[in-house]
């Protein structure tokens, strides 16, 4: 909404009379001046011509049209109107000039006369103002950041020029108790009044001029202030020892320990175990651990324990004494009653004799043992029997179909001479050297190189030790094969 500035020029002033300045502000839309009509008929239908300076009165220049007066308005107070283009557009109308007004009164036959200057001054201001700092502190002595129930927030807002009371609009509320003087003005808030959480603000203000400077709803410094109105709580206290034998007792030289977790920071805590103080061990994620040796000094039966706390506000927790579980340590530091050993004895029995049926199976058993055992030589000695009369076979062999014996002793080239002795093309060699195929193969050439039937090249493929040597060592000799 525009401002309305109204401008009432009065004829005569006394000369002891104050002037009172008004504001052209940036917001201003149009002068309005207010020009006494005198009880004259001969004014009805006359004119008005109001003239603005803003050179100390010295010179005065038309502002505006020409007015009709009308019936109604004689014996009364005229109101002529001036838009906000017309005034801002007038030679000498700039920052911080003063403008003084008067009316110059046309009767209808044209008789004219020019009134007295204003007492109303008329002082341009369209410059918004500006805060050069926003401070928030609270009264909070554990921590600046914080309020609680009981504590207050001062807000402290000095501007680059005088400026109005602030209107401060906190959490939704408006307050306008600032108090200060030109420039710098001070707000307390009580913290009674606000919800838990982050206090959000707004600082609206203006100059004496009326023009309005840009809302701020953050601190200088960009903090911001919490209030916590809600008590700290403990939950899942526990108290238990170090005793090896039952965690709920304790002697001289056991540790005590009470366990506990906080349902937010808390600061300022004092644990008492058996009416001293305990230290802390333990603080992790609002889970806190407290412990005490127990000595001599400390007095048995259940001990008692006490728990109190902050948060970081400053709002007390409740004092706990017991814990949440039932549990409890007991400190017992008296040992069992003086007694002496009464008797001595000891107890003898039978040596057990071992029977003859453990002998038996034990010896049976070795047996087996040894039984199994033989079996893996018994094989390895065969096979390696196999391979030596084999191999000596086929020194003779050799020798019989017309070669050096000892060429069946090198690899490979045994076989490549193999190949010439049974009539093969060398590139047997491939086939005699694939497993089992060669071997079967070498077996019935060697059975038709020497004249023998199928059933006999059977048993040089399955009974090697006995039929080779029958070949070797026997009376068979080598048929020359077709070629």
């Amino acid at each position: 909404m525009r401002y309305l500035i109204n401008i009432i020029l009065i004829s005569q002033i006394l000369s002891a009379q104050e002037v009172f300045p008004r504001y052209w502000n940036s917001l201003s839309t149009f002068v309005t001046v207010g020009i006494p009509i005198a009880d004259d008929e001969s004014l009805i239908g006359g004119r008005i011509q109001v003239k603005v300076s803003f050179n100390g009165g010295e010179s005065f220049s038309d502002l505006g049209e020409r007015s009709v007066i009308e019936k109604g308005e004689i014996d009364d107070i005229k109101a002529v109107t001036i838009p906000a283009n017309v005034f801002e557009n007038m030679s000498g109308f700039q920052e911080g000039a003063k403008a003084e007004f008067i009316a110059q009164v046309w009767d209808k036959a044209g008789n004219s006369r020019v009134g007295s200057v204003s007492d109303s001054i008329l002082s341009i201001d369209q410059i918004l103002p500006e805060l050069v700092t926003l401070d928030i502190t609270s009264s909070n002595a554990l921590d600046p950041s914080k309020i609680m129930p009981g504590d207050s927030i001062t807000f402290q807002v000095n501007a680059n020029e005088a400026i109005k009371p602030p209107i401060i609009n906190i959490n939704g509320e408006v307050y306008d108790g600032s108090v200060g003087l030109d420039k710098s003005w001070m707000l307390v808030y009580p913290a009674d009044e606000a919800e838990d959480g982050t206090i959000d603000f707004q600082v609206n203000y203006t100059d004496l001029a009326g023009n309005p400077g840009q809302s701020i709803t953050q601190s200088t410094n960009g903090e911001s202030i919490i209030k916590d109105g809600t008590l700290p709580e403990l939950s899942a206290i526990n108290l238990s020892t170090s005793n090896l034998y039952d965690g709920s007792l304790g002697i001289e030289g056991d540790t005590v320990f009470l366990t506990f977790k906080s349902s937010e920071p808390i600061r300022d805590i004092v644990v008492f175990l058996n009416s001293i103080e305990g230290k802390v061990k333990k603080e992790e994620s609002l889970v806190f651990t407290y412990y005490h040796v127990f000595t001599k000094s400390d007095s048995e039966g259940v001990i008692p324990i006490s728990i109190d706390y902050t948060d970081l506000a400053g709002n007390i927790g409740e004092t706990h004494n017991e814990t949440m579980d039932d549990s409890e340590v007991t400190l017992d530091m008296n040992p069992p009653a003086e007694f002496q050993v009464e008797m001595v004895g000891s107890l003898q029995g039978e040596i057990k004799k071992k029977s003859n049926n453990d002998k038996a199976g034990k010896k049976q058993s070795n047996n087996k043992e040894e039984e199994l055992g033989l079996i893996p030589i018994i094989i390895l000695s065969v096979f390696a029997s196999t391979i030596l009369i084999v191999w000596i076979s086929f020194f003779k062999i050799f020798s019989k179909a017309g070669q050096a014996g000892w060429k069946a002793f090198i690899p490979f080239f045994n076989i490549f001479v193999f190949t010439k002795i049974v009539g093969k093309p060398v590139w047997w060699l491939l086939i005699y050297l694939l497993i089992p195929v060669g071997y079967i193969l070498s077996a019935i050439q060697i059975g038709k190189l020497f004249g023998k039937n199928l059933l006999f090249s059977i048993g040089l493929i399955l009974v090697p030790l006995v039929f080779y040597p029958l070949i070797a060592f026997g009376k068979a000799q080598v048929i020359e094969p077709n070629k």
